[in-house]
């Protein structure tokens, strides 16, 4: 037998063995094409919260910084603890159709404060004077909405938004709700 006879049997099992890994590419690579990523869950949100609202400095420029401390929620995403800060654009104000006056407010929250799973919220829209009283003794109602600006632990990758709705009392105490989904 010749040297060219001999070299036959290795070259197809060469080329056999070269058609197996090019199978066994292929097979990878549509294995990884049609694998789905884990799909997010969308829930829908309602969270119900009380808390106090602090005056903390002078108001520079029309725009008066306030601070969102003592806040206990509960509803859908559990109960916890949340704070937050948020200004009034007084320089924006207009009336309230009430003798009294409503402003442009923004401001973000931490939902679990304190916690290692928390949700920053982001807000902004309009705070009302209820009747025409002198501001420090009058009572606000507000209506916001809000986006996920971020989060940690269980809500790192979180994103959503909804509704903002706020009832503050001449003492400062301010009931809120939230209302919207977040996809986790």
């Amino acid at each position: 037998m010749t040297s060219a006879h001999q070299a036959r049997p290795l070259r197809a099992a060469v080329a056999l063995i070269a058609m197996v890994l090019v199978g066994l590419a292929f097979a990878a690579t549509a294995t990884i094409a049609n694998a789905s990523p884990a799909k997010k869950a969308t829930e829908r949100v309602v969270v119900r919260g009380d808390d106090t609202v602090q005056d903390s400095s002078a108001c520079r420029g029309g725009v008066c910084p306030m601070q969102i401390v003592g806040g206990a929620f509960r509803g859908t995403l559990g109960n916890g603890a949340y704070d937050g800060a948020l200004n009034v654009h007084v320089a924006e104000s207009f009336p309230n159709g009430e003798g009294g006056v409503c402003a442009p407010v923004d401001g973000t929250m931490t939902l679990g404060a304190g916690t290692p799973d928390r949700l920053v919220l982001a807000f902004s829209g309009v705070s009302c004077q209820d009747g025409n009283a002198p501001l420090p003794a009058s009572s606000f109602t507000g209506v916001a909405h809000w986006v996920v600006k971020y989060g940690t632990g269980a809500y790192a990758k979180a994103s959503g938004h909804g509704v903002y709705l706020s009832s503050e009392d001449a003492n400062d105490h301010e009931r809120l709700t939230l209302i919207g989904r977040i996809t986790r």
